[in-house]
């Protein structure tokens, strides 16, 4: 595959939807040995998708189900690579996604699913060429989230998320074959992106 898989990952209201604009013009500014690019997210718009956003906007119970919700978001994922990422990997694109298998590792450990667990049932997918981990305290990232629709992660207790934060935070160790970068988020908008650039011409991914 001659294409680049980079993803956007981290805490709810850590700036996932900017961060992605951001590096989706440095990238088209930066290299231009690729051959398209292309924006995506995870939970996707597919049927197993629609179906995560259904369950999580009808729920209010943030540990309910964490089994089910990892299958759900596991076969989400296989469709989401097999259908769009891989695909667009072979056509020489360099791939953005919000969000991947760290959500999953992050919320369905907080829920109470071991990480050995989780990291198994990724084994045989595709691992991202960067990931990029958006860091913010969780006040922080409540405070960013005031007047936006919640699902039921969005409404748990500080502990829950504290728990989350914790486990994104470890992800460099959970996953030490893969290129991870940690960025606090916390800081102006500006200065979190050019932390974003630095790490993404750091890591020498981009075919320049």
């Amino acid at each position: 595959m001659n294409g680049v898989f980079i993803i956007v990952d981290g805490v709810d209201g850590a700036g996932k939807g900017h961060a992605m604009m951001r590096l989706q013009e440095f990238i088209m500014g930066r290299s231009k040995k690729y051959d398209g690019l292309l924006l995506t997210r995870e939970p996707t718009n597919g049927t197993v998708g629609k179906k995560i956003r259904e369950r999580l906007a009808a729920e209010k119970d943030a540990t309910a189900h964490a089994r089910e919700f990892l299958d759900l978001y596991v076969a989400d994922r296989r469709e989401h690579l097999e259908n769009h990422i891989l695909p667009a990997l072979v056509k020489g694109y360099v791939v953005l996604c919000d969000r991947f298998k760290y959500s999953t590792v992050a919320f369905q450990h907080a829920q109470g699913v071991p990480v050995a667990e989780i990291v198994k049932a990724h084994e045989g997918l595709k691992s991202p060429d960067l990931a990029l981990i958006l860091d913010v305290p969780f006040d922080v990232a409540r405070g960013r989230m005031d007047g936006r629709a919640k699902d039921k992660f969005d409404d748990a207790d500080s502990g829950f998320h504290d728990k989350v934060r914790e486990t994104y935070l470890e992800m460099p160790k959970i996953f030490p074959n893969e290129k991870i970068v940690i960025i606090d988020a916390s800081k102006p908008k500006e200065e979190v992106a050019k932390a974003l650039f630095e790490a993404v011409e750091n890591s020498g991914v981009l075919p320049y």
